[in-house]
């Protein structure tokens, strides 16, 4: 039994990784028909850039569900009269619709990024990685419990899950700021194509 239960994870993992895989190919394929700010060789979706994107539209939001899942089961099965009680039903629809409208969110980062061809997309992933991630664990984490059960509890794991949404956050946020790549494809925000010149009134003339 154990065996067959390895077996199953291990087939599960594989599973994942080639659809993670091939949804990253997908992504590359539609990114590749908006061309980059520049035509160095590295610019366009790629490397790192990519695995962000899929991460905000794929990776991320499916990770979290699991998580959650997850923690409802396990939660229901130490105390098993919670099914019972109203208020905790109320709290696991709040907290399934909260994480969806984040989700929703979360996929509009990675959409932009993925279609768009300026700095504004990489602006509105940068604020949207801190209010998916740092926002969305103290919100799911202490505002929903506070409002449905009139207190909130800061447990270890509510702390751990904030930290290392900070640090995620921390992390991209600076990979969209300093990467040549993010640079090459979206522009640096140092200039604008489409700034008309300026045209003294003498030289109308």
């Amino acid at each position: 039994m154990p065996m067959n239960s390895a077996l199953i994870g291990l087939l599960s993992i594989a599973i994942f990784i080639m659809i993670a895989w091939a949804i990253s190919r997908g992504i590359k394929h539609y990114s590749n028909k908006f061309p980059p700010v520049s035509g160095e060789g590295t610019a366009g979706v790629g490397g790192w850039l990519l695995l962000l994107i899929l991460g905000l539209m794929f990776l991320g939001p499916i990770m979290g569900v699991g998580r959650i899942n997850d923690g409802f089961i396990s939660a229901e099965s130490q105390y098993p009269n919670l099914k019972q009680v109203a208020a905790w039903g109320t709290y696991k629809s709040a907290t399934w619709l909260a994480y969806l409208i984040f989700c929703s969110l979360s996929f509009y980062a990675g959409l932009g990024l993925a279609e768009g061809r300026d700095t504004s997309v990489v602006k509105r992933a940068k604020i949207l990685l801190w209010v998916i991630g740092p926002g969305a664990s103290l919100f799911m984490g202490l505002v929903l419990p506070a409002v449905i059960f009139g207190r909130a509890e800061s447990d270890p794991g509510t702390v751990g899950a904030y930290i290392g949404a900070v640090i995620v956050a921390v992390i991209w946020t600076g990979y969209l700021s300093k990467s040549k790549r993010v640079q090459a494809t979206y522009g640096d925000g140092s200039s604008r194509c489409d700034t008309q010149p300026v045209i003294p009134r003498n030289a109308a003339r």
